[in-house]
C-alpha cells in the first residue's frame, strides 16, 4: 500500500510541477508561433531577416530551458519511487508499474492539482483561452495568412463583396454600442460578435471549430448595465486595420489619422464578405476609430453609410472620466484586461488611453486625466474635427434623442437605409446625471458648447 501511495504522490508532484512551470511552456509555444509569424512576414527582406533571427533566438532559448525543466520534472517525479526502491533494496526493474493499483493511484494523484487549480470566479477567460488569444492576436502575419485561407474557403459561397455597408461611430460613451445592437436586431445585418474571438480574420474557419449556442448574458465591465454574451455583436473589426496597417497609426500617445490604400480597402470588402451569413445582408459595425480613416475611406467609397453619435459635452466627459477610473483599476488588478483592449485597438480610457491626432499638429491637452477638464478637451478635439465632415451618406444622431425616442430614431435610419426594420424590441430608457461643473474651465465649457450647438444643427431630425 505504501508503494501505491508513493505512486499517488508522484502523480501529484508531476502535475503540480507542470502547473507551476506552465507559463514557461506557454512561452515556448508563443515563441514557436512567433517564428512562424516571422516566416510568413511580407516585409522587405532585410526587415524580415532581422525578425526571423530574433524570433529564432527567442525560440531556441525557450526550447532549451523547456528541456531543462522537463528533465527536472521527470527527476523529481520519480524520486519518491526511487527512494522506496533504494530503502527496500528492490531493483528498479522489479518494481510494479503495470498493476491497476499503481495506475489508479498515479492517475488520481495527477488529477488532484488540476482540480484545485480552477479558473477564478471573477475571471472571464481561462489560462488556456488566454494562451489561444495570445497565439493568434499577437501574430499579425499569421492572422493575414489565415485571412487568405478563409477567403479561399468562402469564395464559392455566393457571398459577394458590397460597397454598401454601415458603420456606427462616435467618441466612446456616445451610445454607439447600444445603437449598433438595436439596428442589428431590427434589420437584416451581419456583424462580428464575441464568438469570432480570437480568429477575427478567419471567422468561417473558426466557426468550424467553435460555434457556441447562445450563452447566458452578463453585464460588461463598463458597469453600464449593458449585457453581453458570445453572440453579442461588438467593435471587433479594428483588429483588421491593426493587422493590415501593422499598427502604423498607433503611437505611444496618439491614434493618428491616416490614409488606406486601394489594396487595404479591397481586403476590407473581402473581410466584410467573410463575415456575412446571407448574401442580401448588410454589413454593420461599431468602430469608434473610424474618424482616423474616414476621409480616406470616403474617397474610396461614396456609397457606405455612417452614423456618428454625440451627446452633451459635460455629460459625455463625465461618463468618460468614470470609465477611465474604472478601467484603470481593472487593468491594475488584471493586466489581461489591458492586453485585451490593446489587441482590439480600444484606447478610449484606462492605462492605454490615447488621444486622436487628427491634424498635423498634435492636440495640446494640458489637464490631468482624472479631471473633468481633460475629458472635455478630448471631446472638443474629436467633435471640432467631426463637425466639419459633410457628405450625403453621414447621419448625426444626438444621444439624448436616442435615449428618449429610440423608435423614431431607428425609423429615420430605416428610411435613410431604404430597408425595413422590426421595432418590437425597441424601448426608451433614461440615463439621469447630476454633474458638478464648478471646477470646469469656463473657456473650455464655452468652446465645447459652440461645437455642440453646431452638431445639433447637423443632427437627424425626428
Amino acid at each position: 500500500m505504501t508503494y501505491f501511495l508513493l505512486a499517488g504522490i508522484s502523480g501529484v508532484i508531476f502535475s503540480a510541477l507542470l502547473i507551476y512551470f506552465r507559463r514557461h511552456f506557454f512561452k515556448t509555444l508563443e515563441t514557436t508561433l512567433a517564428l512562424s509569424n516571422a516566416v510568413l512576414s511580407d516585409e522587405v527582406e532585410l526587415v524580415k531577416q532581422k525578425r526571423l533571427i530574433q524570433a529564432l533566438k527567442k525560440m531556441l532559448i525557450s526550447l532549451i530551458f523547456s528541456l531543462v525543466i522537463i528533465g527536472l520534472v521527470i527527476f523529481v517525479t520519480t524520486l519518491p519511487i526511487a527512494l522506496f526502491a533504494k530503502i527496500n533494496k528492490i531493483p528498479y526493474g522489479y518494481l510494479d508499474f503495470n498493476s491497476v493499483g499503481f495506475v489508479l493511484f498515479l492517475s488520481i494523484g495527477s488529477i488532484l492539482p488540476f482540480v484545485f487549480n480552477k479558473k477564478k470566479k471573477n475571471e472571464d477567460y481561462s489560462e488556456a483561452s488566454k494562451l489561444l488569444h495570445k497565439l493568434i492576436l499577437n501574430n499579425y502575419f499569421l492572422s493575414k495568412f489565415l485571412f487568405s485561407i478563409d477567403h479561399k474557403f468562402k469564395k464559392n459561397k455566393n457571398i459577394k463583396q458590397d460597397s454598401n455597408f454601415l458603420i456606427v461611430s462616435g467618441l466612446a460613451r456616445a451610445g454607439t454600442t447600444s445603437l449598433t445592437e438595436q439596428i442589428f436586431k431590427a434589420g437584416n445585418f451581419s456583424s462580428l460578435d464575441y464568438s469570432n474571438m480570437p480568429l477575427l480574420l478567419a471567422p468561417n474557419l473558426w466557426e468550424k471549430l467553435y460555434n457556441p449556442k447562445k450563452a447566458k448574458l452578463k453585464e460588461r465591465k463598463h458597469g453600464d448595465k449593458i449585457l453581453f454574451g458570445v453572440n453579442t455583436i461588438e467593435a471587433l473589426e479594428e483588429y483588421f486595420f491593426k493587422v493590415f496597417l501593422n499598427d502604423s497609426f498607433i503611437s505611444d500617445e496618439y491614434l493618428i489619422e491616416h490614409k488606406i490604400d486601394q489594396e487595404v480597402y479591397e481586403n476590407y470588402l473581402k473581410y466584410q464578405a467573410l463575415i456575412k451569413k446571407k448574401s442580401d445582408a448588410m454589413y454593420i459595425s461599431k468602430n469608434n476609430n473610424l474618424i482616423l480613416r474616414y476621409r480616406s475611406l470616403r474617397n474610396l467609397n461614396k456609397d457606405f453609410k455612417t452614423i456618428f453619435l454625440f451627446r452633451k459635452p459635460v455629460e459625455h466627459a463625465y461618463s468618460l472620466l468614470n470609465q477611465h477610473k474604472r478601467f484603470t483599476n481593472l487593468q491594475n488588478e488584471n493586466d489581461f484586461v489591458l492586453t485585451y483592449m490593446n489587441w482590439l485597438g480600444h484606447h478610449e480610457f484606462g492605462n492605454n488611453q490615447k488621444v486622436f491626432k487628427l491634424t498635423e499638429e498634435a492636440p495640446n491637452i494640458t489637464f490631468d486625466k482624472n479631471s473633468l477638464n481633460y475629458w472635455l478637451e478630448v471631446w472638443l478635439n474629436y467633435y471640432s474635427y467631426l463637425v466639419n465632415i459633410i457628405d450625403n451618406n453621414t447621419i448625426f444622431i444626438e444621444y439624448e434623442d436616442y435615449l428618449k425616442h429610440p423608435k423614431e430614431v431607428l425609423q429615420a435610419v430605416e428610411k435613410d437605409l431604404k430597408t425595413q426594420f422590426n421595432f418590437l424590441h425597441i424601448k426608451p430608457f433614461v440615463n439621469p446625471k447630476n454633474i458638478d461643473i464648478s471646477d470646469c474651465n469656463k473657456d473650455l465649457l464655452r468652446k465645447t458648447d459652440i461645437v455642440y450647438n453646431a452638431l445639433k444643427k447637423r443632427k437627424l431630425i425626428i
